[in-house]
């Protein structure tokens, strides 16, 4: 059975959710290099450290579990929705990734803060 890109596009942001909300960054990898995916970082290794890291620093500041909230911002004009990961005691999000699918790829982002 073959998978159309938006199947395979909303199983690489499933396997993005999992890997937070279970604490197993390895989950997303695999689909993190796949070819239609594309990130600011200057290449995909050096996003996948960063995002286990902001994990790591996640889960160490966290109390209690995370649960994500999509985000459109009225700002936000390049098209990404903010996938914002929050814990129940903090009022701001213990971590989150901007992501924006146009023709065919997926684009991650994250940014430090």
């Amino acid at each position: 059975m073959r998978l159309n890109k938006s199947n395979t596009s909303g199983i690489t942001i499933k396997s993005l959710t999992v890997a937070v909300l279970q604490n197993k960054p390895k989950i997303f990898l695999y689909h993190l290099l796949a070819n239609n995916i594309e990130t600011n970082f200057p290449n995909k290794l050096n996003f996948y450290k960063f995002f286990t890291h902001m994990l790591k620093c996640a889960y160490k500041t966290s109390k209690g579990k995370l649960h994500l909230k999509i985000e459109n911002p009225e700002w936000e004009d390049e098209g990404y929705k903010y996938y914002r990961f929050y814990d129940n005691y903090h009022k701001h999000s213990r971590i989150y990734v901007k992501i924006k699918e146009s023709n065919g790829k997926l684009y991650f982002d994250m940014l430090p803060f």
